[in-house]
This record gives structure tokens, C-alpha cells and sequence, in this order.
């Protein structure tokens, strides 16, 4: 049986992307441990299944001594368990997971890059911080896994690891997202003070920086005198949330936004909505647009690297400029126009069911797994089993 341990900065990416993945690795008989700063309690389903968790006290500063200490813990982890391969996710796990490999060489590495910080038209901290770090990481690297187009280039043609993949995301199980009849959209609606009239445009993301809410409700702000009923829906924590609720009623926006916070009940939210949107500055490969076109819904998303990867025609959407509010409320107001209830699944989403990416990332764990065995004098991987 081979030994893996899953890394990420936070356990919150555990719970929100990996679990489908460390489940398949189990069912194919590998052991799973997970190390991460936790700061979600973890999923009790993986737990229950025997799945150990280790704290490690990452730092969200790259450079930031406290990572030192979580670089001890992770070779003390190493050093008592074997592992076959660590598995890292998310940068800074990323940087401190792979060193190991400087300890251990025969150790196989594998990161998958949720979103590099350095892109085309990024900012030049990113290059200048990012890119260098980067650039010395995946020479200790067995295996780099994008999950857009733009970043897997950057790494063939840039980066250079021994391997690199491009997968379609994290992967969505799109069984989860049920069509809701009329009857309990409506209900939906008047739980949420909402009219059957209304027009719903919703958006599923944290409160931060990156998701750059202000475009979208500069935009909404600019619809309300001529669509009074067009109203923004947002769903998502962060450190923006008073922020964000100040600049609502600054622009005396109280009845046409609300801010819902988290939530548990994302698919019947995308069935109450007209369409989604995502403004923000920086993606890999957003999930969020992936569940809206799991949905029938359209999207309105920023012209970026992930969003392009998804947003690919009209079937699925319309893509705007970032910091473009005007074009963003013309193509809120072409959809309120259309009125469009259809609701069409497009076959664009059927690639990235969470089945297809994990029988692909399975594909990279047999291949590494057959240099293992081929490294320890067996043959090959089917042999050894």
C-alpha cells in the first residue's frame, strides 16, 4: 500500500476541493494522511474513515519564520511515516511541502497549482516574488498539475518540471445539483423576501479583494432606476463583509443587494437566479462558474485566465473587462432582456465531472507509482498488485 500526504496552507481547501480526490485514492487502495493549519474543522466523513489530520502551523507569509516550524513538522511527519508521495496544494504548502524532497530524494512530489500567483497582466510582485520561488521549486518537483490553459503553458514552456498535466479543475459532481420545480422556486423566493418578478443575479464567492464585488454592484447601481427589480445576491464569507454592506447603503442599494453570507443551500440559490457572476481580478479554474453551468445558468465573469478556460462561447456566457462596470450592467441587462428561462445545461460542463478528473488523476498516480516500483527493482505497477 503507498503512503501519501495531502498538504495545503488551510484545511478549508480540504473541505471545499480535495475530498472527492483523497476518497478515490482510498477506494484504489493507497493511505491517505492530511497536514494543514486548521482553520475549518475538517469534513467528519473523511475523518470516520480513518484519514489521520496532522496541524501544521503555516504561515500565510511566504518567508514568514513561523514556517520554519511547520517545515520541522512536516519532517518529523516524513521522517515517522514513509510517505511514498507528498501531495502539496495552495503556495505556501507548496513551497514547504516539496522542500522535503531536498531530504528525502526519493520521495516523489506532486503540486497541484490551484491559480499561480505570477500571470499575464498580473501584478510584478507576483513575478518578482512568485515566478523566482517557483522557478527553483519545480527542479525538486516530479509532477506539476494545472488547472487552466494559461498556467500549464507557464510551465512547460517556463518552469519546466520533470512532468506537468493540465486537468479539467478540481472536478464538480454534478449529481449534487438538482433541478427545483416551479413550486419550490417560488417558495424559495418568498423565504428570501424576494418577488416572482424579481430578476436574480447571483454570486458565489468570498468576501475579498480578488472577488472584487464592487464592479458588480457599481453595475447594479447604474441599472436600478431603469430594472428596479433586478437584485444581487451574494453568498460568501470574508473580511470585506462590513465593508461591502457600507458601500450598499452608501449607494442606497438595501433593497436590490443583500449579502447572505455562508451558505449551505448553494443549488437552490442557483435555481432561484436568473444568471451567475464573478468579477474577480484572479482565478484558476473557478468552481463557482462550474456549478452555475452544472445549473443551465449563464455567466457573466471577468476576462481571465480561468474564466476564459470556462466562459468559451455564449452557450456558457458573456466575459467583461475587470473594473468595466458599464459593460458588466449591459450584459446584466441583456439577459434581464432575453428572458431566457430555458435553463439549458451546456455540454461544456460534462469535462469536468469530478468522475473524468479523477480517473485522469488517477492516470498521474499510477505512472509516478510505476517509477516507484521500477526504482525498488519491481517490474511494473500492475504486477506489483
Amino acid at each position: 500500500m503507498k503512503k501519501v500526504l495531502y498538504v495545503t496552507t488551510v484545511s478549508r481547501t480540504i473541505n471545499a476541493f480535495l475530498i472527492p480526490h483523497i476518497n478515490m485514492l482510498l477506494e484504489n487502495g493507497y493511505e491517505v494522511h492530511c497536514a494543514c493549519s486548521i482553520d475549518k474543522p475538517i469534513d467528519e466523513g473523511i475523518i470516520n474513515k480513518g484519514i489521520k489530520i496532522f496541524e501544521v502551523p503555516f504561515s500565510r507569509n511566504p518567508l514568514g519564520l513561523g514556517n520554519i516550524n511547520a517545515f520541522m513538522k512536516l519532517d518529523e511527519l516524513q521522517r515517522i511515516n514513509d510517505y511514498d508521495i507528498v501531495h502539496v496544494h495552495t503556495p505556501i504548502a507548496a513551497i514547504y511541502g516539496r522542500l522535503l524532497k531536498l531530504r528525502y530524494p526519493n520521495l516523489k512530489t506532486i503540486y497541484t497549482a490551484h491559480g499561480y500567483h505570477f500571470l499575464r497582466g498580473g501584478s510584478k510582485l507576483g513575478w518578482i516574488l512568485y515566478y523566482p520561488i517557483e522557478k527553483l521549486m519545480s527542479k525538486i518537483t516530479d509532477v506539476i498539475i494545472n488547472i487552466n490553459t494559461e498556467d500549464y503553458n507557464i510551465t512547460k514552456n517556463k518552469l519546466k518540471p520533470k512532468k506537468c498535466y493540465l486537468l479539467n479543475g478540481v472536478g464538480l459532481d454534478l449529481g449534487k445539483y438538482k433541478k427545483l420545480n416551479n413550486e419550490e422556486i417560488l417558495e424559495k423566493k418568498k423565504e428570501l423576501g424576494l418577488n416572482d418578478n424579481d430578476f436574480i443575479v447571483l454570486m458565489i464567492a468570498e468576501l475579498n479583494k480578488n472577488k472584487n464585488h464592487i464592479q458588480v454592484i457599481n453595475a447594479i447601481g447604474s441599472l436600478k432606476k431603469s430594472y428596479s427589480n433586478i437584485k444581487l445576491i451574494c453568498i460568501g464569507d470574508g473580511n470585506m463583509m462590513q465593508s461591502l454592506k457600507k458601500e450598499i447603503i452608501s449607494k442606497d442599494l438595501q433593497n436590490n443587494i443583500f449579502m447572505l453570507g455562508y451558505r449551505e443551500d448553494v443549488n437552490e440559490l442557483i435555481n432561484i437566479s436568473d444568471i451567475g457572476i464573478l468579477m474577480s481580478y484572479r482565478e484558476g479554474l473557478p468552481r463557482n462558474i462550474m456549478e452555475f453551468m452544472a445549473c443551465g445558468r449563464k455567466v457573466i465573469a471577468t476576462n481571465i485566465r480561468g474564466c476564459r478556460d470556462l466562459v468559451c462561447n455564449e452557450n456558457v456566457g458573456i466575459l467583461v473587462k475587470v473594473g468595466d462596470f458599464d459593460a458588466t450592467a449591459k450584459a446584466i441587462e441583456k439577459y434581464y432582456l432575453l428572458k431566457d428561462k430555458t435553463f439549458r445545461i451546456p455540454d461544456e460542463i460534462i469535462k469536468y465531472d469530478i468522475k473524468s478528473v479523477n480517473k485522469e488523476l488517477l492516470k498521474i498516480y499510477e505512472e509516478i507509482e510505476l517509477g516507484i516500483n521500477s526504482e525498488r527493482g519491481i517490474s511494473s505497477y500492475v504486477s506489483s498488485r
